[in-house]
């Protein structure tokens, strides 16, 4: 960046020559110490971790000006309801600005839609969520929902949300079906009225089915005799049987039973006969059921009537049970773990895999830093392969030595012991520090990766009170490059210990000479004040300006400021005529040339690193001028000669600099009067003496040399101790 903005300029081969010889400690000292940096975020307030959410947060966004050490790092940046955002970053330069863009979570809240479902159990892809009322955050996607209750149905339905997406799901439970049975009341009369517990429930031969478990009381009352009464116990899911002999002479028939499942199993009044096809002889003549079952199948039931000496043919359909398909559940207690399914690369964990083909699945599953974890499963109808994997990590052999022996190790908090240490720690992002009585801890976050090869870390501690050589590089490289990058026009700050000069020809002033010197110094540099002193002249008017200069630079691209000059000016007097002298309230003294002024100007520049900047400037200005002749240096008087000229005005004006070497700079100016009186500014009008009027159009071009701007690593710019002696030695 910085040959491609400076070749234009400068085409001299001993320029070139000292442009690369001004980056050479650039590069050197860029390899060390610390830099500021901008983090920014869409939405802003998100915490900013580095490298690890186990280190101490860098802040909230937006963060300005935080320190962090040069190389390659990991922001980490999470708020409530978006996805955490992590961003490989290279820190290089100061004040560079890293934005990051954070996605809205989904949100579906689990209501209650009667009083059963409030406090039921929620569980989301099988892993549990709390209870009712339930406020749940995912990313974007297809869950299935589960709500359970002891004594309840449960409750299943999948959702789709979207990112940033709100969705409320109310859910009803009902209670569970009470267990029954059914009772098989087929004595050897028919249409016989049948009492359970004192309730009509059809005639003879019936099944009663739905009765609750445990004991009842059937009555059956055939017509013209005695009722028969009997006690019947009844358990879930099974068939109680009643079948007493009323009358003695009965005449019998058969029924055949065909069935569409050859394996199914043909019962008669609740007694099997056999598979299909099947036939029962010696029934009595009236109505028998006749059933047939078959594993996977729904039981058929027909009811037949025999008549006494004939056999009855039945057929039966049976229909399919319905089956919930089964369901792979895969989880893994390690980030970033990815799942294969069959060879099948399934995402990362968590995985649900709904409707799932039924039998053996193998499971695989793979993350870095961690050996592979296998093993299989099997799915069925109904039958879900849930798998809860622990990864075992494999260990990143470490070498820790330091410059004191008493020094001590400590990883993420916890001592390993004295230094040198040589041991095994998990792969991941840790803290290391190293700790000594009478020096000061060092302290930095590590990243370790599985690998055979030992990993050495030597460590410089620093006695307790002495300011390291890093700490003092970073001191020096940051003012050095405030120096270096400063520029004169822009609305940035000078540094506090810098003075510039700047030399500059144009239109109207015809030369111009403007010193300004950093005076204060703000925000650890990044704001301050300046005040500047300038002389300038066409010959005809000489001006005196003081100017005070505030300025910000919130980032290293862009800086704002105000600025106020307050100045005067004079020229040749020139007498006046005789014919002059004698008309009426003419000055018999002459006519002097002189102006007063004040300006107020609001700049904004654009910095291109250190290569110089772009700014520009909206000012307001008030001057007062003695200037009594028409045009130029001719002997025309203005008409209200004697009277001053005294107007405001407001001047757009812009800037272009560019830094050519350490001390030298080169840059251009053009302003512009665009709101004023329609009289021009009679003192700056036919400057050469041709007639022509102020042109409110104005430009300079110039140079400036800065003073104080040395080299990155001179004397001047390095800490000494309190005697003001050598340096200070960071090591003890």
């Amino acid at each position: 960046m910085h040959m491609l903005m400076r070749i234009p300029i400068m085409s001299n081969s001993w320029i070139y020559a000292l442009f690369f010889a001004a980056l050479m400690p650039v590069g050197s000292a860029a390899a060390q110490g610390t830099r500021p940096i901008n983090v920014e975020s869409t939405p802003p307030g998100a915490t900013v971790y580095l490298d690890a959410v186990t280190s101490a947060p860098l802040g909230v966004t937006p963060l300005r000006n935080v320190r962090v050490s040069r190389g390659n790092h990991i922001l980490i940046v999470q708020i409530d309801g978006h996805e955490e955002s992590r961003l490989p970053i290279l820190v290089r330069r100061s004040r560079e600005t890293f934005r990051v863009t954070l996605n809205p979570l989904a949100t579906f809240v689990v209501s209650a839609g009667n009083a059963a479902a409030e406090g039921a159990r929620v569980r989301v892809d099988g892993e549990s969520s709390g209870v009712i009322p339930a406020r749940i955050q995912v990313i974007g996607g297809r869950y299935l929902v589960e709500v359970d209750r002891e004594g309840y149905q449960p409750f299943r339905q999948w959702l789709r949300v979207e990112a940033g997406q709100l969705l409320t799901l109310p859910v009803l439970l009902q209670r569970e079906e009470v267990q029954t049975g059914s009772i098989l009341v087929a004595p050897d009369v028919s249409g016989a009225v049948v009492f359970l517990d004192g309730e009509p429930r059809g005639t003879t031969p019936v099944v009663i089915d739905d009765v609750p478990v445990g004991e009842h009381r059937i009555e059956i009352r055939p017509e013209g005799q005695r009722a028969h009464v009997a006690q019947v116990m009844v358990r879930a899911g099974q068939r109680s049987r009643v079948a007493p002999t009323l009358q003695e002479a009965v005449t019998t028939g058969s029924i055949r039973a065909l069935a569409n499942v050859a394996s199914a199993i043909i019962r008669v009044d609740g007694d099997a006969v056999g598979p299909a096809p099947a036939t029962r002889e010696g029934l009595s003549a009236g109505e028998h059921i006749v059933e047939a079952t078959a594993e996977g199948y729904l039981a058929a039931r027909q009811r037949v009537v025999v008549v006494a000496g004939r056999e009855h043919v039945v057929s039966l359909e049976l229909v399919p049970e319905p089956s919930q398909p089964g369901r792979i559940v895969v989880n893994a207690d390690a980030d970033n773990a990815t799942v294969y399914i069959d060879g099948e690369d399934a995402g990362l964990a968590p995985v649900v895999v709904s409707e799932a083909s039924p039998g053996v699945h193998a499971i695989a599953i793979q993350s870095a830093g961690y050996r592979e974890f296998r093993t299989t499963c099997r799915v069925g109808p109904g039958v879900d392969c849930r798998v809860d994997a622990e990864l075992t990590p494999i260990g990143s052999p470490v070498r820790v030595e330091a410059n004191v022996t008493s020094a001590r190790l400590f990883v993420d908090g916890e001592e390993l012991g004295p230094i040198p240490w040589e041991g095994t720690i998990a792969p991941g992002s840790h803290r290391l520090e190293v700790r000594a009585e009478g020096f000061e801890s060092h302290a930095e976050q590590i990243r370790l990766a599985a690998q055979d090869e030992t990993r050495l870390f030597n460590i410089a501690l620093n006695a307790e009170g002495v300011m390291a050589p890093e700490e003092r590089e970073r001191i020096a490289d940051e003012a050095q490059e405030r120096r270096e990058d400063a520029v004169s026009h822009s609305a940035a700050p000078l540094p506090g210990d810098l003075t510039v000069l700047d030399m500059s020809v144009g239109w109207p002033y015809l030369a111009e000479l403007r010193f300004g010197v950093g005076i204060l110094d703000l925000l650890h540099g990044d704001a301050g004040l300046v005040g500047g002193f300038a002389i300038r002249t066409f010959g005809r008017l000489t001006e005196f300006e003081g100017r005070a200069h505030f300025g910000y630079r919130p980032i290293r691209q862009v800086s704002v400021g105000a600025q106020l000059r307050l100045g005067g000016g004079l020229g040749p007097a020139r007498d006046a005529t005789e014919q002059e002298i004698m008309a009426p309230g003419d000055d018999a003294e002459g006519h002097p040339t002189n102006t007063f002024f004040m300006s107020l100007e609001a700049l904004g520049s654009l910095h291109f690193s250190s290569a110089g900047a772009f700014s520009l400037w909206l000012a307001v200005d008030m001057y007062t001028d003695r200037w009594d002749w028409e045009g130029g240096d001719s002997d025309a008087l203005f008409d209200g000669a004697g009277e001053r000229q005294s107007q405001t005005r407001l001047r757009l004006g812009g800037s272009l600099e560019v830094v050519l070497t350490r001390s030298w700079n080169a840059w251009a100016t053009f302003e512009g009067i665009i709101v004023g009186p329609t009289a021009t500014r009679r003192i700056l009008g036919d400057v050469l003496n041709t007639g022509a009027e102020d042109t409110e159009l104005y430009g300079r071009i110039g140079v400036t040399y800065k003073f104080g701007a040395r080299r990155r690593g001179e004397a001047e710019d390095e800490p000494t101790d309190a005697d003001g002696g050598e340096p200070i030695d960071a090591q003890p």
